[in-house]
């Protein structure tokens, strides 16, 4: 799923694609970026050592949702779980299986960019 993500992101012009095998290193990269947050961070909720929603947790209390647009990728049905993951400041969130098609529409809409 995250070679299908970054396949989608690498439309961007000059983009920096990066990828964490689990939570805490995703976790990790964002704090290291100090100032200069990432742009857009696509979460899984289920992730090793630390999962999405603690994640998104950790960044909400940091801080990190007003500076990065996060959309949330999970398999979670819940309406409960998107309501949660919105409250922690999600922006987006699309139910797996994503398609490639899902992940430019989000992209369209975060960087403005014309439709593909």
């Amino acid at each position: 799923m995250r070679q299908l993500l970054a396949i989608a992101c690498r439309r961007l012009p000059e983009v920096v694609i990066d990828q964490a095998g689990d939570g805490l290193a995703a976790l990790k990269a964002m704090k290291e970026a100090g100032p200069l947050p990432y742009d857009l961070v696509i979460l899984d909720l289920n992730m090793p050592v630390m999962d999405g929603m603690k994640v998104l947790g950790k960044m909400h209390e940091d801080g990190m949702v007003a500076r990065t647009v996060v959309c949330v990728c999970t398999t979670e049905e819940s309406e409960e779980t998107e309501q949660q993951a919105r409250a922690l400041g999600a922006r987006y969130f699309v139910r797996k299986p994503v398609n490639r098609r899902t992940v430019e529409k989000v992209l369209e809409e975060v960087f403005g960019l014309p439709a593909a």
